[in-house]
């Protein structure tokens, strides 16, 4: 490799080490699957197919002189290597920095790896066998002086003499100290310290000539490597690009009969909407999660039963659990659907609260539905560590979430309604009682006041008055989120309670407010499953 082509191609990997590491700075999940991105990633699988020609021919006997008459091997080298680089240099653009996919991650490092071993193989090669020519043609001088010296002081064996008692291993280190500091040589006799200079020149090159032609061999195993982790590379990126066009592209639009069955109707399909633009595919998806969600909540739901001897309304987990199973179920399109959300694009207001409110109570009764016969959101069957609330338990567009990073990044952060957290508490007999429809973003706070009014017309897991104790007994969810209600001192939640309570009860609050003692009910985080309400109406 010529100084001018290994400055470029050190440029170029250099710069591709540049793109990998501004991940740390910069994430665009989506534009891996935009037409540029497309085109990137296109382009780069093309070119990195482009080295394949060079390791074929070269290993071809019969393909060899063929080619050799239209292009060199030198020529066709040249491309192996800028080619070798340029191609994952798009293909890390491509990628937009989002490295979340096994596959992916896998298929990147797989590349960084073919790339810097071609680099540092074939410069270290070059380099060692530059070293040990330039070398050994050193060694070959600095043998001729020393013979030459050697030859002088034969003639003087009273210099020998001098250097005799520094022959030891340890003790030879120190001889150009005491022969430099000896009396003046005689006239026309070789420097004793000049042949000792010398030898130790010449050890140092033929220790330096060893150690060259070691790395020289050890590298020169690296070819064989080298092949194999790139044909491994061509098998993750076959992979890849049929993951890409089997699930979809984005990019390429839809016809009309895709988007409309045959008597005219709209419909959803996940292979129509991950095509679309980011605002037409998130409105064409959130519909399809609330409809499939909306029917499977509906048919689901039962009026209120007892469990653990608290009213509550209940749901029948075991059809859940059925339609687990089932690829066209209303339970599998609302998954379907949530993965192509694109969230910038739900539209925020009401619209985005519900949304992700009913996202949260989705996913928390699916978290039971896929684990189902549990009797508790809290099973060690959903959670080792008896904490669902930390799991990545949902896709929503392409990011997996936990229902706590829901209810804090998506909801609590971005909307400022203390209502929220007895919105996204379904799976559990000390929640609010639920009508049959789920959250919409038209009767969004019609439906949450009437909920927490309703809550706190239940004294066995919302609200009790005990008048003559001067207690207040409410729902826990009011204990665990006391920071919503701002105010110290129970008045914030006093005031929150007494809105939403009855009338009465709400007014003697206000007269006895600053004597009354709060406390708050225990949460039975039993699930809220028909078939327990069953089996206690049974015993």
């Amino acid at each position: 490799m010529k100084e001018r082509e290994r400055a470029v191609v050190s440029g170029l990997v250099v710069l591709m080490l540049i793109l990998w590491l501004g991940f740390i700075f910069h994430q665009s999940p989506r534009f891996a699957g935009s037409f540029w991105g497309g085109m990137l990633g296109l382009g780069g699988a093309i070119l990195m197919l482009v080295p394949l020609a060079y390791l074929v021919v070269k290993r071809s006997k019969w393909l060899k002189p063929r080619v050799k008459e239209y292009v060199s091997m030198r020529t066709l080298l040249a491309w192996h290597i800028y080619a070798g680089i340029l191609g994952p240099i798009l293909v890390l653009l491509h990628t937009g920095h989002k490295f979340e996919s096994t596959l992916g991650i896998v298929l990147t490092g797989t590349t960084l790896v073919v790339v810097l071993s071609g680099f540092v193989g074939r410069y270290l090669m070059n380099r060692f066998s530059t070293e040990i020519r330039e070398k050994k043609a050193l060694l070959s001088q600095l043998n001729a002086a020393y013979d030459e010296a050697r030859g002088e002081l034969a003639g003087h064996p009273e210099q020998a003499a001098a250097v005799r008692p520094f022959s030891g291993f340890f003790s030879r280190t120190l001889v150009s100290f005491f022969v430099e500091s000896s009396e003046p040589q005689p006239a026309g006799a070789a420097s004793l310290g000049t042949a000792i200079r010398l030898a130790e020149s010449i050890a140092d090159v033929e220790y330096a000539v060893n150690t060259h032609e070691k790395f020289k061999r050890w590298f020169s195993k690296w070819l064989k490597w080298h092949i194999a982790v790139s044909l491994f590379l061509y098998v993750l990126m076959a992979l890849h690009i049929w993951g890409a066009i089997h699930f979809g592209l984005r990019w390429f639009e839809p016809s009309a009969a895709d988007y409309f069955n045959s008597s005219g109707q709209q419909q959803y399909d996940a292979s129509w909407s991950v095509r679309q633009t980011p605002l037409r595919e998130t409105a064409a998806a959130v519909d399809a999660f609330h409809n499939a969600f909306a029917n499977l909540f509906r048919t689901t739901w039962r009026p209120p039963a007892r469990i653990n001897g608290i009213a509550t309304t209940v749901f029948d987990y075991a059809e859940w659990a059925r339609q687990v199973e089932q690829p066209q179920s209303d339970f599998s399109l609302a998954v379907a659907a949530l993965r192509n959300v694109y969230p910038p694009a739900i539209g925020g207001g009401n619209r985005e609260k519900a949304f992700w409110i009913n996202v949260y109570n989705f996913t928390a009764m699916k978290m039971a539905a896929e684990n189902y016969p549990v009797d508790s959101i809290t099973s060690r069957k959903i959670s080792l560590d008896k904490n669902p609330w930390g799991m990545k338990a949902i896709t929503v567009g392409e990011q997996e979430y936990s229902i706590r990073q829901i209810e804090g990044e998506k909801l609590l952060q971005q909307f400022d309604d203390p209502r929220i957290v007895f919105a996204v508490s379904c799976a559990a007999v000390s929640c609010p009682d639920r009508t049959n429809e789920i959250f919409t973003a038209e009767r969004l706070n019609r439906q949450l006041d009437t909920m927490i009014q309703s809550l706190f017309r239940n004294p066995n897991k919302g609200l009790r008055l005990d008048r003559a104790a001067n207690t207040l007994t409410i729902s826990w969810i009011v204990q665990a989120d006391q920071r919503l209600f701002k105010e110290e001192n129970n008045n914030g939640v006093l005031d929150f309670v007494s809105r939403n309570a009855t009338a009465e009860v709400g007014d003697w609050i206000q007269d006895h407010r600053t004597t009354i003692q709060v406390k708050f009910f225990k949460h039975d985080w039993g699930l809220n499953d028909l078939a327990l309400a069953e089996k206690e109406e049974t015993e």
